[in-house]
């Protein structure tokens, strides 16, 4: 169990909470409140991808490198675990249909978490992938409390209009990302795609 100066439980976070938390500003309260925030090594590796990005997003992964060299954030790395956990840690992906942690692929961080966060006693997991929420066993809960975006816009908000504004904010953002991901995808194909859909459309 991870607990700061004051005795509060210090949680564990996942790559689209971190995303918000950036957007809406939310970190700094969250920072305040618990002294720091705590990441698996894979979180991070996602997070940082968001560096080559040309938009305002290239701040989601700014931002976590200044706040982890300032000691505000810190990241558990799979290295550290002792053989059998890592074993355990590895055996229980394998068991979620994902390979190994050292292997890059799509929505590996909620998972590595929940496993890191189990095996350092961390009861705090916040995330907001609904659909890794339904594919984990119930027998978790008894371990771990699942904390989403709308449970941290009830506690850190100021008011109901200031989680009103937010969530909007945050809708408004994610939807220009896409737009921003989409153009990009789109410049970037090769045009060769485009002579071949003509061909077989």
């Amino acid at each position: 169990m991870s607990l700061n100066n004051n005795n509060i439980e210090v949680p564990i976070v996942d790559t689209d909470i971190w995303v918000f938390l950036v957007m809406s500003g939310y970190y700094k309260r969250l920072i305040k409140y618990y002294g720091y925030l705590q990441f698996s090594d894979v979180v991070e590796k996602e997070i940082m991808r968001w560096k080559k990005s040309s938009d305002d997003s290239k701040e989601i992964a700014m931002n976590f490198q200044t706040l982890k060299y300032e000691g505000k954030l810190k990241v558990i790395l799979f290295e550290n675990f002792d053989i059998l956990e890592q074993k355990s840690i590895n055996h229980q992906l394998n068991e979620y249909g994902l390979k190994a942690v050292n292997i890059q692929e799509k929505n590996k961080g909620e998972f590595t978490s929940l496993l890191y966060a189990l095996h350092k006693g961390i009861e705090k997991f916040k995330t907001n992938d609904r659909k890794f929420v339904s594919e984990i066993s119930e027998d978790n809960y008894e371990y771990i409390n699942i904390i989403n975006w709308d449970k941290i816009l009830d506690k850190y908000s100021v008011n109901p209009k200031e989680k009103f504004e937010t969530r909007k904010l945050i809708t408004n953002k994610e939807i220009k990302m896409n737009n921003n991901k989409q153009e990009y995808k789109k410049q970037n194909q090769d045009p060769r795609w485009d002579k071949l859909k003509l061909l077989i459309g």
